[in-house]
């Protein structure tokens, strides 16, 4: 399957079929592809694409994170091109600043392909043992987990939600973490890349109501194009000889997306998400009615506008327990069946609703998606 173009919820491929889009750029495109935004960001490459100095949209951006998203934050951020990179920056960072190598990571989470965050990666090749002895994996939402963190940490990182298996249940697991972290001098990172901007306007740290040392952002935060951010505390932020740089860090594409992105999260003229977290909620409220109706083994877990489909009706904590219930390559057979019915689901499973979704597009997911598990 090779894409041709994409137009609001809709991808074309060079066949000329037409799908729903569920993946939205892996949830980076909020507003929908081709954008008002995206169009607009086209006027500043007669402006040059690459300046490898600073440009006047990054102080903008900065000036936004600053008033609106983190105020408890330091004014300037770290950026880079991904998430990724953002999350080495990020582990770089709380290391410097405590002195200790070790950093504490979640079963379950993905923050990238760096070396030592994808041990449990199936294509994990190439990676030194001596790389992976420097994190250590925790067990995600299960309270054991904190025998694990210890003193002589210099971080823990962790999605807010994590994208294999979303849920909006982990309040007092992310306060118990926080406060554990606080208690043994810890520093905790939330990786937002995926969740940042999207799960509301202050990611998962609002929706939770809990506050990091650390954060990184990426995806929605680039308005479609590529982008990473670190941002601190004050004191965190402000450790000296730590190396960021990046030829394409922080170059006028990106950080004027960025602004544009911001300002219209902050205007709400673009996105709301209300309407974001109704279309995720009435998408796992209707599936699950008709799974529990016509017997299905399936379940929808998620959380405002991010959701997956799990292949098993028993309740699952983690990742673990979804790779136990799960029969093997149930995903992947059931996203072709949708690909054939018109619907794109990518390989992580994940579907990001946008704007572009409205309520007739999301109800005409749904009864597709009945149709796939009658087919």
């Amino acid at each position: 399957m090779e894409i041709k173009n994409a137009n609001k919820c809709y991808l074309t491929d060079t066949q000329g079929n037409t799908y729903i889009d569920t993946t939205m750029g892996s949830g980076a495109q909020i507003i929908g592809h081709n954008n008002p935004l995206i169009r607009e960001v086209a006027e500043q490459i007669k402006k040059g694409t690459i300046y490898t100095i600073p440009n006047h949209h990054t102080r903008k951006v900065n000036s936004y994170l600053k008033e609106y998203i983190n105020p408890d934050f330091d004014e300037k951020y770290i950026f880079c091109n991904s998430g990724t990179e953002a999350n080495m920056r990020a582990i770089r960072l709380a290391r410097a600043n405590t002195g200790r190598n070790l950093i504490g990571r979640f079963h379950g989470g993905w923050h990238g392909g760096l070396d030592g965050f994808i041990e449990e990666h199936p294509n994990n090749r190439g990676v030194p043992p001596e790389t992976n002895n420097l994190f250590r994996i925790l067990p995600y939402n299960d309270e054991q987990c904190f025998d694990m963190i210890t003193a002589d940490m210099a971080a823990v990182i962790i999605e807010t939600a994590q994208g294999s298996n979303p849920r909006s249940d982990v309040k007092k697991f992310l306060e118990k973490l926080r406060e554990h972290c606080t208690r043994t001098g810890v520093l905790l990172v939330f990786d937002e890349v995926m969740t940042g901007f999207r799960l509301s306007a202050r990611g998962g740290a609002e929706i939770f109501d809990v506050r990091p040392d650390i954060v990184t952002y990426g995806k929605v935060l680039g308005g479609g194009f590529p982008i990473g951010a670190v941002g601190a505390k004050p004191e965190i932020i402000k450790t000296r000889g730590v190396f960021y740089g990046g030829t394409f860090s922080a170059n006028p594409l990106s950080m004027y997306a960025a602004s544009l992105i911001l300002e219209t999260i902050i205007d709400k003229k673009h996105i709301q998400y209300d309407k974001l977290t109704h279309a995720g909620e009435t998408f796992r409220s209707e599936l699950n009615k008709f799974f529990v109706e016509q017997d299905k083994k399936m379940t929808v877990i998620g959380c405002g506008p991010l959701s997956r489909i799990v292949f098993t009706d028993k309740f699952i904590r983690n990742r673990k327990d979804r790779d136990n219930f799960e029969p093997e390559n149930a995903q992947e057979a059931f996203s072709i069946k949708l690909k054939k019915l018109g619907v794109f689901v990518n390989g992580n499973g994940l579907y990001h609703f946008s704007m572009s979704h409205t309520p007739e597009i999301v109800e005409e997911l749904i009864n597709i998606i009945k149709l796939g598990c009658d087919s």
